[in-house]
């Protein structure tokens, strides 16, 4: 299925906050490094998590976060709805608290919220100094907001749990289960309201650095075919992420065996009586809107 993407923006609480004594670039690190695991674990559902906002309340917290983790995910939701997605363009929120919630809940999501103005959200407590139990949270919250229920027994994503187990274990998990992909890629066919995840987000909007070897290239990066030991793609050095030597591109619908295709090459036809689009000759992407003359 075709690759989707959600262009992320996380709120760091005014908790947060006074927890890292007020050092921005301390919380900032610790968002990256949680969105960098996130993206990983959502490769699995061929979705591309990138962020494009952060949001540190370091004078105050601009909605009500309290000891019920469901009525902060409300309050959090609304806020969205009212002031949030009025000067941020994004698909899906997830505030990162301090707080304690009653009954030492560790997050909450609205089922299938995802794309809804209000109900595109998620809370998560910054629970764990491991931040890789704090990124499972995250995509675990994301997964039900994405239309996926806990696992039963019988769903597997082996060696360890899965992100949507009903309990968390010892190990932190890194993929979603079989029965997870199944039912997302049921609930993104036959719902109209997962549009939102079809725009690509541009290089510039993204606000965490570059990551070389994440699959996805970024700002500075000719391409990004992964870790060097998963790296299936001569036209690419994946150590540098820059082009091997004579490669004129490293994917695209108009870059084969590492040159871009002849100019006029059909790269795509669209649905209906729209006239065929053609590579140009001088890229790997494939132009819109480029007819083939």
């Amino acid at each position: 299925h075709d690759q989707r993407y959600i262009e992320l923006v996380i709120v760091a609480d005014h908790r947060m906050y006074t927890k890292y004594e007020g050092d921005k670039t301390k919380i900032s690190s610790i968002i990256y490094e949680i969105v960098n695991i996130l993206t990983e674990i959502c490769r699995s559902l061929n979705i591309r998590v990138a962020l494009v906002g952060l949001e540190i309340w370091s004078s105050g917290d601009l909605m009500h976060v309290t000891l019920s983790a469901d009525d902060t995910l409300d309050a959090f939701g609304e806020w969205r709805e009212r002031d949030f997605l009025k000067r941020k363009k994004h698909d899906h929120a997830q505030l990162l608290t301090g707080m304690i919630f009653n009954e030492t809940i560790e997050g909450r999501a609205y089922k299938s919220g995802i794309c809804d103005p209000k109900r595109s959200v998620g809370i998560v407590r910054d629970y764990r100094t491991r931040r890789h139990f704090v990124a499972n949270r995250m995509a675990h919250e994301l997964g039900y907001n994405l239309g996926i229920d806990y696992d039963r027994d019988f769903c597997s994503c082996c060696p360890n749990s899965c992100i949507m187990a009903d309990t968390v274990s010892d190990q932190p998990s890194s993929r979603f289960s079989d029965c997870s992909i199944d039912q997302y890629l049921g609930y993104i066919i036959h719902t109209y309201y997962t549009s939102c995840l079809y725009n690509k987000p541009s290089e510039t909007d993204i606000v965490s650095p570059p990551v070389c070897g994440n699959y996805y290239r970024e700002k500075g990066e000719d391409c990004d075919c992964g870790p060097p030991a998963n790296c299936q793609n001569p036209c690419c050095d994946a150590a540098t992420c820059k082009l091997t030597t004579g490669s004129q591109c490293a994917e695209g619908l108009c870059c084969d065996q590492c040159s871009f295709k002849k100019e006029g090459t059909v790269c795509r036809t669209p649905r209906g009586d729209e006239p065929d689009d053609c590579c140009n000759g001088i890229s790997a992407d494939c132009p819109r809107f480029h007819f083939c003359g």
